[in-house]
């Protein structure tokens, strides 16, 4: 569906786009009434999203505009006012809704989702939610669609396509309308792309087992939804998809990994980047400000300089919210409160506007670059670097396509078209994933030949293969040389970027993570240079007063100290570490130009596990550090890891839950906890036996691994019963996220011995910190309570704790 966006504040307008656009929406942004109106004379939308303020005029004067021309498009108002005042001119004036900044954006995509559910706009349109083809099914609520109750991946523009289909099932649409309804005015494509896009959604529509074209071409005239009452639809035959010149091998359903989509990382790397032009841009802002101050100490302020200060803190009121500084939204407020009075300001006024423009700098001076996990003063983690991707292929239009999407989604990217080429760019920087071809025709060198070398290097390095060959015989050696995966081409670019954005959450998840604290710099930038070298996450501390919370943060698998620093030595945060149960087995280097034995007896009498003299050796740094890590590794995965599911054990889960609930009250995170029991288990090892229920057990885990985030905990909690930590996370997102895993997980097939296939369920509490406990032993009651009413209601559900106390809500729905 198509959108028009009418927002003067560039980065909330951005913000805002991006987070639609990954909801499958088609956005048009204008920042003035009179491009708005131009928009709306020449394009059919929608809805319209319309800001409240804006440079040429108001909102609620072009809403007003539209009814009377009638125009009957939902509108839906924004705006940093909240007095009853506005809102009632704003829905007099014609608006369907009014959403105050600033806003969750979640809530404003559901409430959008609500008004396009309800419009009148056009009667004829389908509202609903769902639409159905024969087993094809596409979801606006989730945004997704699949086949046969399997997911498939499409991309916006495959998605569109198929939803304006399906939502007009007798309509006939030329090229240039499709054009019109699912691309934005800002693209200018040839009507080719359409038969283009036709083409890949039919030929994944085939791959995932569906026979018949529910796409009928009208030749010369465009394209429509077959008629299933009209009989049998026309076959998808391979024939007929290559005389279209298009061919898409082996495309395979969605794996449910939301976090580490390639949609959901293009996101975050996109609004982390209008993150920090807005914090480039706030310096010019701020001298706006100050300009105010001096003209209202000598009393000479200019109506037009107050009113150009008004409407920048009005803009700060909606980005500054939008972009996670509540604090700083709400100091703009306080400044466009300020100015926005027709009163006269006097000198004793100008005091306290400067006092603002201060708290306003502090409020944003400490957001880290990118910011995607809690703050972390003072601290350079390795994954501030964007991924960095090689491509080894001798293919210019597959190396450009890949090397344009891979750009887009946040990698780095660089190219090699021979093997020799390759070694030099390896050895310049070793890349985090690298996707190889296996065949060079022009050289006598194959790519399984530079993939063994590669296995021979002591830092593997994931290695992605593609070829136009499927032979037994090239997977069994490319999987034998630990390659991590295989792509027969031709494949879509996009389709290919997410395989590697898996593996690439996946060894990012596996990579051994190492703080270094010294207050010597230059002693830090060397550690990180060797560390990073050789695979590892690195966390660097120069100031250790800030060493207990960026080790919660990082929590590292190995702690390098220096011994003597200002105010607390090495040995004092060592004795530190080991005062606490959680860090107990936490392996401790020390680093000192001190190698006299009473030093070395003392730094081993308070915990540490090994020592190392300046100055640093390399292949010294190497071999200690890298062994201690595997022996590290090896006995904390016995114990912190179930032997049978794979996540956490009941007591490193513990630990690590509480770990979370401290960083939320320090960073005044929501945290909620959910306990999910598998339901009527008991029958599964009464009917099929336990060695049944250990890999429905088993499965479970490994599902709860791939859907939740690093940051997330999983654990074991006993018997079938397993407790999820959901960082940052509020109610209300906790219910969406577990809702969509038992969608999945009761769509698992199990197969007995005896050729029987039977399907489980669970049902799940969630509790919210801080509003239903402030400690875990009370969320747990909580969190129970909500799974004992689930359990009640018939099972199969998610079940969170109310806000009123005693009381819960719920989500989900049987099958």
């Amino acid at each position: 569906m198509k959108i028009l966006l009418v927002e003067d504040d560039p980065y909330a307008a951005s913000a805002l786009a991006v987070a639609l656009t990954g909801h499958y929406y088609t956005i048009d942004a204008v920042d003035t009434a009179k491009a708005a109106w131009a928009q709306i004379e020449t394009y059919v939308y929608d809805l319209i999203v319309l800001d409240v303020m804006l440079p040429d005029g108001n909102g609620i004067g072009l809403c007003g505009k539209l009814r009377a021309a009638d125009y009957k498009l939902p509108i839906l108002l924004l705006t940093a006012k909240n007095s009853t005042s506005d809102r009632v001119r704003g829905l007099e004036a014609g608006a369907d809704d009014y959403v105050v900044k600033p806003y969750e954006i979640q809530e404003l995509i559901a409430r959008i989702r609500a008004l396009l559910r309800r419009s009148q706009a056009n009667p004829d349109l389908d509202r609903s939610e769902v639409f159905t083809w024969e087993q094809l099914r596409l979801d606006l609520r989730s945004g997704t669609v699949s086949y046969d109750d399997k997911p498939l991946r499409l991309t916006q523009k495959e998605y569109g396509l198929l939803e304006v289909l399906l939502r007009h099932p007798k309509q006939l649409y030329s090229r240039s309308a499709l054009l019109d309804l699912v691309w934005t005015a800002g693209e200018f494509p040839g009507e080719e792309s359409v038969t283009t896009h036709i083409k890949g959604l039919r030929q994944k529509l085939k791959s995932a087992g569906m026979a018949q074209d529910p796409i009928e071409t009208v030749y010369g005239l465009g394209y429509r939804l077959r008629d299933l009452s009209e009989g049998m639809p026309a076959p998808l035959e391979a024939e007929s998809l290559e005389a279209e010149s298009l061919e898409i091998k082996a495309v395979e359903p969605i794996e449910a990994v939301p976090s580490v989509s390639a949609a959901e990382a293009k996101e975050q790397t996109v609004i982390a980047k209008i993150r920090q032009k807005v914090l480039a841009s706030l310096p010019e802002q701020i001298d706006l400000f100050d300009r105010v101050v001096t003209a209202i100490a000598h009393e000479n302020l200019d109506p037009d300089l107050r009113d150009r200060a008004y409407l920048q803190a009005h803009r700060l009121i909606g980005s500054l919210g939008s972009l996670g500084f509540p604090a700083g939204s709400a100091i703009a407020r306080q400044i466009e409160q300020f100015l926005k009075s027709d009163a006269p300001l006097a000198p004793p006024d100008a005091a306290i506007l400067k006092q603002l423009i201060a708290d306003l700098q502090a409020s944003t001076s400490d957001f880290p670059a990118i910011a995607v996990s809690p703050s972390v003063p003072n601290s350079q983690p390795h994954g501030s670097k964007a991924p960095l991707l090689l491509i080894v292929d001798d293919d210019d239009v597959v190396v450009q396509d890949i090397q344009e999407e891979a750009e887009t989604l946040g990698m780095r990217v660089q190219t090699a078209y021979d093997l020799v080429t390759a070694r030099v760019k390896i050895a310049q920087e070793t890349p985090d994933v690298i996707l190889l071809d296996l065949v060079f025709p022009e050289h006598t060198e194959t790519g399984l030949t530079f993939l063994n070398e590669l296995a021979q290097r002591e830092l593997k390095i994931p290695t992605v293969m593609m070829t136009s060959s499927s032979g037994l015989s090239d997977r069994v050696i490319a999987a034998r040389n630990g390659g991590c995966a295989f792509i027969e081409k031709p494949a879509l670019a996009e389709e290919i970027l997410n395989t590697i954005a898996q593996i690439l959450h996946q060894h990012h998840r596996d990579r051994h993570k190492v703080m270094v604290v010294d207050d010597d710099p230059h002693i830090l930038q060397l550690m990180q240079t060797f560390l990073e070298r050789w695979g590892l996450e690195v966390t660097t501390l120069q100031d250790p007063h800030q060493f207990w919370q960026v080790l919660e943060a990082t929590s590292p698998d190995l702690l390098i100290l220096d011994l003597i620093m200002p105010d607390y030595s090495g040995i004092d945060l060592c004795q530190a570490v080991r005062t606490a149960s959680l860090w107990h087995d936490l392996p401790i280097v020390f680093l000192s130009a001190h190698s006299d034995r009473a030093t070395i007896r003392q730094l081993f009498a308070a915990g540490a596990d090994d020592y190392l003299s300046k100055p640093i050796g390399e292949e010294d740094l190497h071999t200690r550090i890298l062994s201690r890590l595997e022996r590290s590794r090896l006995s904390r995965h016995t114990a912190d890891f179930d032997g049978l599911t794979g996540v956490y054990t009941h007591r490193r889960g513990i630990q690590n839950l509480t770990q979370l609930l401290r960083l939320a009250t320090r960073n005044h995170q929501t945290l909620c906890v959910a306990i999910l029991d598998l339901d009527l288990f008991k029958q599964v090892n009464d009917r099929y036996g336990h060695s049944m229920g250990d890999t429905v057990l088993k499965q479970f885990g490994s599902l709860l691994q791939q859907y939740f985030r690093s940051e997330d905990v999983t654990m074991r909690w006993g018997g079938e019963e397993f407790v999820v930590g959901l960082y940052g996370a509020d109610r209300q997102q906790s219910i969406e996220r577990l809702t969509k895993l038992l969608e999945i997980w009761r769509q698992q097939q199990f197969l007995t011995d005896g050729a029987e296939i039977f399907y489980v369920t669970f049902s799940a509490g969630v509790a919210e910190y801080p509003t239903d406990g402030n400690n875990l032993e009370t969320l747990y009651r909580k969190m129970d309570a909500a799974l004992y009413r689930a359990k009640a209601a018939g099972r199969n559900q998610v079940v969170a704790v109310s806000e009123v106390k005693g009381e819960v809500s719920q989500d989900g729905s049987k099958p």
